[in-house]
């Protein structure tokens, strides 16, 4: 079976982490171009890649233009700020583009992309959501399918700890680059899930976040999925722990939200315990962290070959998440969280 030749445009933490640990085991896609506009970051990224098994000698590049003939789709991996030109530039050109989350930092430019895809029908625009293949919540989105739960009445999802990923630079923190903080970040990947799980039917409630003029570190938000109350709780700095507990009619189940999970419960609504501990991977899920990615490339190279595969996410998943997340920032349910010097407080008396 012949591969694609995949570069990866963007050779920071997430390139790291994620996609070069899976390439070498990945056998629809080869690595053909690192490219970044630092040329460390690229040859680092290349160390990485043969850490992990990688062979061959994919060519290093400050911009894409000039390994422009050496791939035929990309991996785009930069700050997202800049993935919206890069992506566009990409499909323009005939390329293929698995996009980090989120797909782009304003609803126009999401539009912008959707439609320079559908003017270049022979390429793919994909998302890269990969926690649609964690266990846990391929399994959660099983129970909702499947009635286990009965009518979903309600979601709580807390995710929250000091910042701890491992940066290659400091874009993350940088408005310039990043757009938002906690909500753009972890929120892309909740809020996809819960789109996955409960469907498109969503209103916005109520938002509230610490961005002033910055980025924001902790965020409230309140949604509605048809007649599903979902609360979703984040922070950058609080060790609100990593949890969801779905409620439903008949049952009740509880996830972790990071991976792996850990102990996860399904519980009746008499109180019988039906599961309790971790949740065993069904294909296209995965156990192993190196083997989520390995899926989600394997995916995305079918579904830029003759097989013409679905993409696992696609990149209209991606727009209602860029939808939502510029709703909460800038929508009219937006308000700015209570802070100790915004609230009332009691002085004592001289």
């Amino acid at each position: 079976m012949s591969s694609i030749r995949l570069a990866v445009i963007g050779c920071g933490a997430a390139a790291r982490a994620c996609h070069l640990p899976a390439l070498p085991q990945v056998t629809g896609a080869r690595l053909t171009a690192l490219v970044d506009p630092d040329a460390a970051h690229a040859e680092g990224a290349f160390q990485v890649y043969r850490e992990y098994g990688g062979s061959g000698s994919p060519q290093p590049a400050t911009s894409w233009q000039e390994a422009l003939g050496s791939f035929d789709a990309a991996v785009v991996a930069v700050p997202h700020t800049r993935h919206a030109q890069l992506a566009d530039d990409l499909l323009r050109h005939g390329k293929h583009v698995l996009m980090e989350k989120p797909m782009t930092t304003s609803p126009a430019d999401a539009e912008m992309l959707l439609k320079t895809a559908a003017d270049h029908p022979g390429t793919v625009l994909a998302m890269a959501h990969p926690r649609r293949l964690f266990p846990a919540y391929a399994w959660v989105h099983r129970l909702i399918r499947n009635g286990a739960l009965g009518t979903v009445k309600r979601v709580h999802w807390t995710e929250g700890h000091p910042y701890s990923w491992e940066p290659v630079t400091w874009s993350m923190f940088d408005r310039r680059l990043a757009h938002g903080g906690v909500l753009t970040d972890t929120g892309s990947h909740v809020f996809d899930s819960l789109f996955w799980w409960l469907g498109e039917d969503m209103t916005l409630m109520d938002h509230q976040d610490d961005a002033m003029g910055g980025l924001d570190s902790d965020s409230r938000t309140w949604l509605r999925f048809g007649t599903v109350d979902v609360i979703v709780e984040l922070s950058r700095l609080r060790p609100l722990g990593t949890c969801c507990t779905i409620t439903g009619t008949e049952a009740e189940v509880t996830i972790g939200t990071d991976f792996p999970a850990g102990e996860c419960t399904l519980v009746t609504r008499s109180g019988e315990v039906l599961h309790r501990g971790d949740v065993a991977p069904i294909a296209p899920a995965q156990g192993e962290w190196e083997a989520l990615f390995v899926e989600q490339l394997e995916n995305f190279a079918a579904a830029c070959g003759p097989q013409a595969v679905a993409p696992y996410s696609t990149a209209e998943d991606g727009k209602r998440v860029v939808d939502l997340i510029d709703a909460c920032y800038h929508g009219p349910a937006r308000r700015a969280a209570p802070q100790p010097w915004t609230v009332n407080r009691t002085r004592s008396a001289a």
